[in-house]
């Protein structure tokens, strides 16, 4: 498979070249296990709201993303900021707010006036909602032990542990989650490619590599996550083309996007060879 990357990155020239490079994309689209909707379907619908979630399973996203946070009255609830600010008519930190204060925020206006009635989803009403239809991808944006047991009970009793994808980013959340959530996988978030051999040593099967890194640094870190044993998730945005195109270039067993539906129609579309504008085709002799 190495080689075959190699070969997507050098330069091709005529018919044949053009052939090979085409059954190596074709086998890079098939290496896709998961299409991953980021906070839902979050380009069509209001990010971590139920709404973004039912449009996810509705385009054909393989799983759903979402973040996970606690109020101040110790419910789980899914936000990616720290405060309300942002995706809601409130304001004030996550954590300082009760559910009930929480619960009456319009989280759908400011994408939209259509999605006033959406609310802030509890971790509950989210792992209701995807049982037995999608993989639910858990962001863990906070640690401790009892954040940590909290998010695992409610998954035991409101989820299905086998469609559960643990985004862990400490020795801390692999620990508690390998241990209590053994049907689940894990993801590694990383914060630095430092960290992408102790993550798989410890029981990561999947390993986030940011794509800025592969121009931050100059060593092979697809190289180094496939010789650990671990897959590579990467994360794209809009699903567009050239984007995708040069994403799969890596061979990712899972890509995630703002826009599933436009991600699986890009994945389509590779597969009956269109290629992105600036990706020069050979003539054909």
């Amino acid at each position: 498979m190495m080689l075959w990357i190699g070969l997507l990155m050098t330069p091709v020239d005529g018919f044949q070249s053009e052939a090979i490079r085409h059954s190596h994309m074709l086998e890079a689209v098939h290496s896709v296990e998961q299409i991953i909707a980021h906070r839902g379907a979050s380009l069509e619908r209001p990010e971590c709201t139920v709404s973004a979630i039912k449009r996810a399973i509705k385009t054909g996203a393989t799983a759903v993303e979402v973040d996970i946070r606690s109020t101040s009255d110790g419910v789980l609830v899914i936000m990616h900021d720290s405060t309300v600010d942002r995706t809601t008519d409130g304001s004030g930190d996550v954590n300082e707010l009760t559910l009930k204060e929480i619960s009456v925020l319009d989280a759908g206006s400011w994408f939209h006036p259509r999605y006033r009635d959406q609310k802030v989803p509890t971790l509950r009403e989210v792992l209701e909602c995807c049982k037995g239809r999608i993989d639910v991808v858990l962001d863990l944006k906070e640690d401790g032990d009892d954040y940590r047991n909290q998010v695992a009970a409610e998954v035991k009793q409101f989820g299905e542990p086998t469609q559960m994808i643990i985004g862990v980013r400490s020795m801390a959340h692999i620990k508690t989650f390998g241990e209590l959530l053994p049907e689940a996988k894990l993801l590694g978030l990383i914060g630095h490619p430092r960290e992408i051999e102790e993550f798989a040593e410890n029981g990561v099967e999947m390993i986030r590599i940011w794509p800025k890194w592969f121009h931050e640094f100059e060593e092979d870190l697809v190289s180094r996550v496939r010789k650990t044993g671990a897959a590579v998730h990467l994360n794209g945005t809009k699903g567009e083309l050239e984007e995708t195109y040069r994403l799969l270039k890596y061979f990712p067993a899972s890509l995630s996007s703002d826009d599933p539906k436009r991600l699986n129609q890009t994945l389509k579309k590779i597969r009956r060879g269109l290629w992105p504008n600036t990706v020069a085709k050979p003539a054909i002799q």
